[in-house]
């Protein structure tokens, strides 16, 4: 089950990283969500993408991400997947915000960039103005938000009703790897994506494997069987 972009990435400039902002999101827009991967070496390739990961991540935050890390790959149905979705949300490790988002902060402050900054991309200061589907910014009053650029998916039409729910919580877990992908680029300033730690992150979404992380020594890489 893939999303739609609303929007040509083709079609909007980015600055210095245009080419890999575009490249980007036309990778998350190319994720097959909560399907078996298709590929028999995908296993293989979500652990090394993970361990990538992690490596690139270590050099910017150590104290974050410790080595090595035990990567569990688990198969399973939704009824599993479920259950690592509860155990995520009511652990007392906070991967996403203390770790994730704490990383692409660090990059950014290293770099001198921030969001606050992209007000020259995110319209007038006294006016609420919409933003085009393809803007990763707009402006509230004051404040400079990032725009929602995730496909679109329907997710009613693919995913057992009783999981909807969690499987819609879930894409908006995962999106929080996209949008700091994006903003790691931007703060980089080029397009080369060698040194993105999220980049990795997201190919073991496209692999179609589910990253979970039970601590900071232990993920799990959930895929769905046949």
């Amino acid at each position: 089950m893939k999303g739609t972009l609303r929007f040509d990435p083709a079609e909007y400039e980015y600055g210095p990283a245009t080419p890999a902002v575009r490249q980007l999101l036309l990778t998350w827009a190319a994720v097959d969500w909560f399907v078996p991967p298709r590929d028999t070496a995908a296993a293989a390739q979500a652990g090394q993408l993970f361990a990538q990961h992690q490596a690139r991540a270590q050099k910017v935050l150590p104290e974050r991400f410790p080595a090595p890390v035990e990567i569990q790959l688990i198969p399973g149905a939704w009824p599993e997947f479920a259950a690592l979705c509860q155990r995520v949300q009511t652990q007392s490790w906070d991967w996403k915000y203390s770790t994730l988002k704490r990383l692409a902060l660090a990059h950014a402050e290293a770099r001198g960039w921030s969001l606050n900054d992209q007000a020259r991309h995110a319209g007038p200061l006294d006016a609420i103005v919409p933003p085009r589907p393809g803007d990763l910014f707009f402006r509230f009053g004051e404040h400079v938000m990032w725009n929602s650029t995730d496909p679109e998916l329907d997710l009613r039409a693919a995913v057992p009703a009783q999981y909807v729910e969690v499987a819609g919580w879930y894409r908006s877990y995962a999106n929080m790897d996209a949008i700091d992908s994006l903003q790691w680029q931007l703060a980089e300033g080029d397009n080369r994506l060698d040194s993105n730690p999220f980049v990795p992150l997201i190919g073991c979404y496209a692999a179609g494997f589910y990253p979970f992380s039970l601590g900071p020594t232990a993920v799990v890489l959930f895929s769905f069987t046949a």
